[in-house]
């Protein structure tokens, strides 16, 4: 494998790692400043191969959401499309996207009712005053069509000819619905309702570049910066789990960390039952091979618990993890 070409100038998706190389914090210069040897040894890790069955399922992320629903445009102009209908809750992320690139009125659905969203004119922004279209010829706006329920109940209340798109949909939703930007076959996870649903009170999470930014290799070294670090790191956001409680964390940082770890999780308001962090006697064992040793480590809490999922934000260590389960091991970045 030629590692001359590990020279990106930005961060973003790595083709040759498979995965995103993440802007903030900038660690996407790793390659670039590290070793022949040790970029021949976590590539190695990286390609070790997924079980022959089923494989670690990937997490579509909110930047996904966001791409595919921009190949709905095509479809607005093509079929003279005067407002965007959102479905309520999740339905609004992509119907409002859609609205601003169109610019075309946006709707939601309240108490059965279409209504319109306006501030600063009638339809809409302040710009959205110079809009001279019609009111007729709505498009509903959904993120997702699994098994068509949802767009049945439209269609229910809003008469059979309405005109539905999804940003995602599965082979089988497509009857129910005029348009799907991407097929999303089952089982799918979405990033953006995953963490706070009731799936989560059966799933195991990893912390860093799960409900943080993974630590840069630069720091990981260093330990005054490493405990500066996992103090003050800010979380996302969207991933803390905050409606159910979550069963487990189980990290790789060591358990001498914990106290660290329990007053960041406390001050971020996790909701959670359990930290599993990684034995401190063995940190040499873990440091000589940590994707491996940690992935192990992780694949056998995960075995012996009776959790359904496993989140993990690295692929070697998913790969790993799914090896010791017929369970499901999630991992959000492929």
């Amino acid at each position: 494998m030629d590692f001359s070409r590990c020279q990106c100038q930005t961060w973003g998706f790595c083709p040759l790692y498979n995965r995103i190389m993440e802007k903030d914090p900038p660690n996407w210069q790793w390659c670039q400043n590290t070793s022949q040897i040790e970029r021949e040894k976590y590539y190695s890790i990286l390609i070790r191969s997924p079980p022959e069955n089923d494989s670690v399922y990937k997490i579509t992320r909110v930047q996904d959401l966001y791409t595919k629903t921009e190949k709905i445009l095509e479809y607005i102009q093509d079929n003279h499309i005067n407002g965007i209908v959102g479905v309520p809750r999740s339905g609004m992320i992509p119907a409002s996207y859609l609205s601003v690139l169109s610019s075309l009125p946006l709707y939601s659905i309240n108490n059965q009712d279409i209504v319109k969203l306006n501030f600063s004119s009638e339809n809409g922004g302040l710009r959205m005053g110079y809009f001279s279209g019609e009111s007729d010829n709505l498009l509903f706006v959904d993120d997702t069509c699994y098994g068509g329920v949802a767009a049945r109940q439209l269609r229910d209340l809003f008469g059979d000819t309405i005109k539905i798109a999804v940003t995602f949909s599965t082979s089988r939703g497509l009857e129910y619905i005029d348009f799907a930007s991407s097929i999303l076959e089952p089982p799918h996870f979405l990033e953006w309702n995953f963490y706070n649903c009731s799936l989560a009170t059966s799933a195991i999470f990893d912390i860093d570049g799960i409900f943080c930014p993974n630590v840069p290799i630069e720091v990981a070294i260093d330990e005054e910066k490493y405990i500066e670090w996992i103090t003050n790191v800010k979380p996302y956001l969207h991933t803390i789990p905050k409606l159910f409680k979550a069963s487990k964390i189980v990290t790789g940082r060591l358990e001498k960390y914990r106290d660290i770890t329990e007053n960041w999780l406390r001050k971020h308001n996790f909701n959670y039952k359990e930290l599993i962090m990684f034995p401190t006697e063995r940190q040499k064992e873990r440091d000589s091979d940590h994707f491996f040793v940690v992935g192990n480590y992780k694949g056998e809490i995960f075995a012996k618990s009776d959790d359904n999922f496993f989140i993990e934000s690295e692929l070697s260590e998913a790969n790993i993890i799914r090896k010791h389960t017929n369970k499901v091991v999630l991992c959000s970045n492929i």
